[in-house]
C-alpha cells in the first residue's frame, strides 16, 4: 500500500469554515492524534480522532485521519467507512480520502475496483498527480503498460518533481522494450533521487538501457553483436544505434582507458547531443519535456556535474567528486532553478 502518512502535507488539507473555536479544538486534538499515529500508537490516535468527531462528526480532517489509521493497522472495513464519510461530503480532504480508499481496495486484492475508483476521482475532481500516479500503479500491476505510461505522463505534467512517476514511466516503457523512452525518465528520476534506496535499482535500469542489446560474440570475442529496432515507427532508431555503437566501443583499447564514470559521461553527452539535434515535433512528453531539458543541459557547462551528481549513490568516485566540488553543485542547482 502506498504510504500516506504525510498525505496531509502533500495535498494541503483544509479544514472548512465552521465555528472558529470548534475548528481550533479539532485541529489541536487531531494534531495530538497524528503524533500518536506517527509513533505507532494507533489505539491512542484513534481515541483522539474519535474525540475530535465528538465535537463535529462531519469533520473531514478527523474522518480522514481515522481512515488512514485504520488502513495502517489493516482494519480495511473501517478505513473505507471513514474515507466514504469524507467522499460523501465532497468538500475538504476529498482527494486524500480517495487515495486511502483506492489503496485499501488494491490492498484487498480488488485492483479493478481501485482502478474504477481512481478514474471516478479524477473525473469528479480537478485531477491530482497522485490520483493519476496511483491509477498508473494499478494499471502497471495489471500489466496494462500503455495505460500505466499514460497515467504516469499525466502525473508528470501536473507535477514534474514527482520522482516516482518518472521511475514508473521508465519501468513501463522498459516492459514495452522502448529503450530511449525508458532511458530519459530514469535519468530524470536519478536527478531527483540520486541517493535514495530506490536509486540503486534505478541506476541498474539506466545502465541496462544504455547497454542496449550489445554483446560479445560467443565464438569470436573480438566481434561485437548489436541488435536494434529499425522499425519505421521508432523515431529513436538513430539514438539507439549510437548508444549501441558507444557501448560496443567500450571493448576497444582506447575506451578501456576510461573508468566507468568517465565512459558514462561520454555516453550521456553523445546521447543528449544527438537527441537535441533530431528536431522532433513536440508531440509527446519525450519530445516536449525530456529532450528539450537534456538538450539545454548538454549545451550548458553543467553536464559533467549532472552525471556525477545522479550516480553518486552508486559510485564511490562520484560521491567523492560531489563532496569535493560544492561550487559546481551549487552552480548546477542555480541553473536548474532557472529552468
Amino acid at each position: 500500500m502506498q504510504k500516506l502518512l504525510s498525505i496531509a502535507l502533500i495535498l494541503g488539507l483544509t479544514f472548512g469554515l465552521f465555528s472558529q473555536t470548534n475548528e481550533e479544538k479539532i485541529l489541536e486534538i487531531v494534531k495530538e492524534g497524528v503524533i500518536h499515529h506517527d509513533s505507532r500508537e494507533y489505539t491512542k490516535a484513534i481515541q483522539k480522532y474519535t474525540e475530535a468527531l465528538a465535537i463535529d462528526k462531519k469533520s473531514t480532517l478527523a474522518n480522514y485521519e481515522l481512515a488512514i489509521t485504520y488502513s495502517e493497522i489493516g482494519e480495511f472495513k473501517n478505513a473505507i467507512k471513514y474515507a466514504n464519510k469524507v467522499i460523501k461530503q465532497n468538500k475538504d480532504n476529498l482527494v486524500a480520502a480517495y487515495m486511502v480508499k483506492g489503496n485499501v481496495l488494491d490492498e484487498q486484492g480488488k485492483t479493478n475496483k481501485s482502478i474504477k475508483l481512481f478514474k471516478k476521482a479524477i473525473a469528479e475532481t480537478d485531477g491530482h498527480y497522485l490520483l493519476h500516479y496511483n491509477l498508473g500503479i494499478n494499471y502497471f500491476k495489471k500489466g496494462k503498460v500503455n495505460l500505466a505510461s499514460g497515467e504516469m505522463i499525466n502525473a508528470i505534467k501536473l507535477n514534474p518533481l514527482h520522482a516516482s512517476s518518472h521511475l514508473y514511466l521508465a519501468l513501463a516503457e522498459k516492459r514495452k522494450e522502448e529503450q530511449i523512452k525508458s532511458l530519459l525518465p530514469v535519468y530524470y528520476f536519478l536527478l531527483l533521487e540520486p541517493t535514495s534506496d530506490r536509486a540503486t535499482n534505478a541506476y541498474t535500469l539506466l545502465q541496462s538501457n544504455l547497454k542496449g542489446d550489445v554483446s560479445l560474440d560467443a565464438i569470436d570475442d573480438s566481434q561485437v553483436n548489436i541488435v536494434i529496432d529499425d522499425s519505421a515507427e521508432n523515431p529513436f532508431t538513430s539514438a539507439e544505434l549510437m548508444i549501441s555503437m558507444l557501448t560496443a566501443s567500450r571493448y576497444m583499447d582506447d575506451m578501456k582507458k576510461l573508468n566507468d564514470d568517465q565512459f558514462f559521461t561520454l555516453t550521456t553527452t553523445g546521447l543528449f547531443e544527438l537527441l537535441g539535434n533530431m528536431n522532433l515535433p513536440q508531440q509527446d512528453i519525450w519530445s516536449s519535456f525530456y529532450i528539450p531539458f537534456f538538450d539545454k543541459l548538454q549545451k550548458s557547462k553543467h553536464l559533467e556535474t549532472f552525471c556525477q551528481y545522479i550516480i553518486q549513490g552508486n559510485s564511490d568516485a562520484a560521491t567523492q567528486w560531489v563532496a569535493f566540488h560544492p561550487d559546481e553543485i551549487e552552480e548546477f542547482f542555480v541553473w536548474l532553478n532557472k529552468k
